[in-house]
């Protein structure tokens, strides 16, 4: 009771009331002002650690956006400013992946010719060399709250195409992509270790993308999207034993252009990506209908 009466003292002498009236004071009036007052002391003494001195005052953070802000006898309620979200982020990755096809069969032709087979597609690949890298800056702008982002940028894309058959020979100039199936080493005598066709394109993604925390470190992270490329250069690479390689510059009947939808999904600095294109690998009329696949790891280099 006797702490009762002295709360009730000190209320009265800062109110400017007589110190006579306060002692007289309702107590159950008191007990109620007291229970508010306790409460209130006990959260600013619990938040107290988190203050900042601001000018005069004494700002104690509030949940969710609000705050006190004390200044000697006084205080106001104000709202806490939002954390600013990084509008654009950058990142560079590589992708290491493999090539495959998918050759329409109703436009696929073969002639036998004296020195083998010539066809209008590529021919078997070994899937296992048939090696796709590509490197990609890209800019993320902020959508929503920083975790949803749409992305553009710029690829670099190199696409090699390992036939199973080391014997195998592109044609240049011809009006149709003509591929040749050479019918052993009595026709092509030097014995050669690798035959491939490598094409090389540049291009624009652009993709909508979700993070599971904004800025730069986020840990998990998916977009879906499409990229569109144009070729660059086209070549074969025939490299003999001993070391002799040989090289052909040609567009051997490729697309000049190249649309692909992709999806790529990452956890760290590693992921996975996988793309279909839209496109015929060979130009309108001139090859058989074909899509080449990429899929294969991601790997951040910032």
């Amino acid at each position: 009771m006797l702490h009762k009466t002295i709360i009730a003292t000190l209320l009265a002498l800062l109110s400017g009331a007589p110190l006579l009236k306060a002692q007289t004071i309702d107590t159950t009036s008191v007990d109620t002002l007291i229970s508010i007052t306790d409460s209130l002391i006990h959260k600013w003494v619990k938040e107290i650690d988190k203050g900042i001195q601001v000018q005069e005052g004494v700002i104690y953070r509030m949940p969710e956006d609000s705050m006190m802000v004390f200044s000697r006898d006084t205080f106001r309620m104000v709202k806490r400013r939002r954390r600013i979200t990084k509008a654009t982020i950058e990142e560079t990755k590589q992708y290491w992946g493999y090539n495959s096809q998918i050759i329409d069969e109703a436009s696929m032709k073969t002639v036998p010719t004296t020195i083998g087979d010539q066809s209008n597609y590529l021919p078997e690949l070994n899937n296992a060399k048939s090696i796709h890298w590509g490197i990609e800056q890209q800019w993320g702008f902020n959508l929503i709250r920083g975790k949803v982002r749409v992305f553009t940028g710029i690829r670099y894309d190199i696409h090699n195409y390992r036939f199973q058959n080391n014997l195998t020979r592109l044609t240049q100039d011809q009006p149709e992509f003509t591929a040749v199936e050479i019918g052993g080493p009595l026709i092509d005598p030097i014995p050669v270790e690798k035959s491939k066709l490598v094409v090389n394109y540049i291009g624009v993604p652009v993709s909508l993308g979700f993070q599971d925390k904004p800025g730069d470190n986020s840990k998990f992270s998916a977009k879906v999207g499409v990229h569109a490329g144009y070729r660059v250069r086209t070549h074969t690479k025939i490299k003999q034993t001993g070391g002799n390689v040989e090289k052909q510059f040609d567009d051997f009947n490729m697309n000049d252009f190249y649309l692909s939808p992709f999806v790529n999904v990452s956890y760290g600095d590693m992921g996975l990506y996988m793309r279909y294109p839209l496109t015929n690998l060979f130009k309108n009329g001139q090859g058989a209908n074909t899509q080449a696949i990429q899929f294969g790891i991601t790997l951040k280099m910032s």
